[in-house]
C-alpha cells in the first residue's frame, strides 16, 4: 500500500513541477498532439459516476462510481516510430483496495504516413467506434486497457481498424482457460455533398475462450458479432443504420442460440451543448458477449429468455469542454421494452482532465 501512495506522488509532483515551468534545463509547453512532437508527457484523470436501475431479467441493477488516472510518457525515436509507456490507476470509491494499478507499455510503428502498427497496449475501447449492442461503452470503465495487437489505416475516405484483445493469458497447468477477442470497424466515405456525408459501415467481433495446456475442464467456445449498414452525418444530425447478426462458432451447453439476426436504427441531434439519440431495436435470439446486455436475448435465468427483443432506446446528455482541458458530461439513458412494457433507465456524472505536455531542453 505504501508502494502504491509513494508512486502517486510522485506523478502529482511530477505534474506540479510541470504547470511550475521552473526547470533550468527543460521547458514544458501545452499544446494538442499532433504527432510530431518528440517527447510527450499526457495527463489525464476521470471521475466518474454511471448509475443504472435495472430490474428486468436480462441485467440487475449497479452503481459505477470512481476515478481513473493515466499519466503517460511518449517517446518517439524515429519519425516512425513511438514508444509509450502508461501508468492505469482505476479506484472505485467503497472499495478498500485499487482495481488496477499498473503499467502498460507499447511501440507503435508507421510504415507509412497512413497506416500504424501497434504491439502492446492498444488503441481500444471507446477508439473501436462499435455500436452500443456489439461493444458495450460502460466498458470503458470496466475493462478500460486493451492488450494486443493492431492495425489502423485511415485516409480521408476510409478509417480501418483491426485488432486482437489477449484477456487472459495461459501458461502450462493453469487452471483457466486462454481468452481473446478479434475485431474490425471499417468506414467509407461513399458521398460527401456539401455538409452531408454518407458513409457505408461494417464491423466484426469474435470472442474465444479455449487453449491445449490448460488443467480447467471448460470447452471451447467461440461466438461472433457482426453489423453491416450505413451512417449519414452532418454538423448537427446523425443517422445510423444497421443490420447486426450473432452466430456460434464454437457452441457450448450455455449457449441457447446458434444464430440470431437484428436491426438497429439511431439517430443523434445536437443543439449547442447538447444531445438527444433516439433509437430502435429488434433482435431475434440475438446474443451479444461484449455488449450491452439490455439488447441480448439470453436473461440471466435460463428461462426467461426471449427470442424477440423489441427496444425503443434514448439518451439526453449534455457535454462541455472549457479550453480543451476540461470536460464534463452529464446524461441519462432509456430503454423501453415494447413487448412487455418494462423501462430500464441509468444516469451519469463524468469530469475529465486531459493536458498534453512537449518536453523540450533548453539551448
Amino acid at each position: 500500500m505504501v508502494r502504491k501512495i509513494i508512486c502517486v506522488l510522485v506523478f502529482v509532483c511530477a505534474f506540479f513541477t510541470i504547470k511550475a515551468q521552473n526547470s533550468d534545463e527543460y521547458s514544458y509547453l501545452f499544446f494538442e498532439d499532433d504527432d510530431t512532437s518528440k517527447t510527450i508527457l499526457k495527463s489525464r484523470a476521470d471521475c466518474f459516476f454511471k448509475n443504472n436501475e435495472y430490474s428486468g431479467d436480462f441485467i440487475k441493477g449497479y452503481t459505477l462510481i470512481g476515478y481513473m488516472l493515466q499519466p503517460e510518457f511518449i517517446y518517439r525515436p524515429i519519425d516512425k516510430v513511438e514508444i509509450s509507456v502508461l501508468w492505469n490507476i482505476l479506484k472505485y470509491s467503497g472499495k478498500d483496495d485499487f482495481s488496477d494499478y499498473k503499467p502498460y507499455f507499447r511501440i507503435k510503428f508507421s510504415p507509412i504516413k497512413k497506416l500504424s502498427l501497434t504491439l502492446g497496449r492498444l488503441d481500444g475501447n471507446l477508439s473501436h467506434s462499435m455500436i452500443e449492442p456489439i461493444y458495450k461503452p460502460e466498458r470503458y470503465y470496466l475493462n478500460n486497457i486493451e492488450n494486443g495487437l493492431q492495425c489502423n489505416y485511415k485516409t480521408e475516405g476510409y478509417r480501418g481498424d483491426l485488432w486482437l484483445n489477449w484477456e487472459k493469458f495461459l501458461f502450462w497447468n493453469d487452471p483457466w482457460q486462454e481468452r481473446m477477442s478479434i475485431g474490425h470497424k471499417s468506414e467509407l466515405l461513399v458521398i460527401k455533398k456539401g455538409e452531408t456525408s454518407f458513409f457505408l459501415t461494417g464491423e466484426a467481433l469474435i470472442a474465444h475462450r479455449g487453449g491445449q495446456i490448460d488443467l480447467s475442464e471448460g470447452h471451447t467456445q467461440t461466438l461472433e458479432n457482426g453489423a453491416l449498414g450505413f451512417q449519414v452525418k452532418r454538423p448537427k444530425l446523425t443517422y445510423d443504420f444497421r443490420f447486426a447478426q450473432y452466430h456460434a462458432i464454437d457452441p457450448t451447453d450455455d449457449i441457447p442460440y446458434i444464430d440470431g439476426y437484428a436491426f438497429y436504427n439511431k439517430m443523434l441531434l445536437k443543439f449547442y451543448d447538447f444531445g438527444f439519440i433516439c433509437g430502435y431495436w429488434y433482435g431475434n435470439m440475438f446474443m451479444n458477449f461484449r455488449g450491452e446486455e439490455l439488447f441480448s436475448s439470453k436473461a440471466i435465468e435460463p428461462h426467461n429468455n426471449k427470442n424477440i427483443r423489441s427496444i425503443l432506446f434514448n439518451e439526453l446528455y449534455y457535454s462541455k469542454k472549457i479550453q480543451n482541458v476540461f470536460s464534463l458530461k452529464v446524461g441519462v439513458n432509456s430503454y423501453f421494452n415494447i413487448l412487455n412494457g418494462e423501462m430500464e433507465y441509468s444516469y451519469m456524472l463524468s469530469f475529465i482532465y486531459n493536458k498534453c505536455f512537449r518536453i523540450r531542453k533548453n539551448k
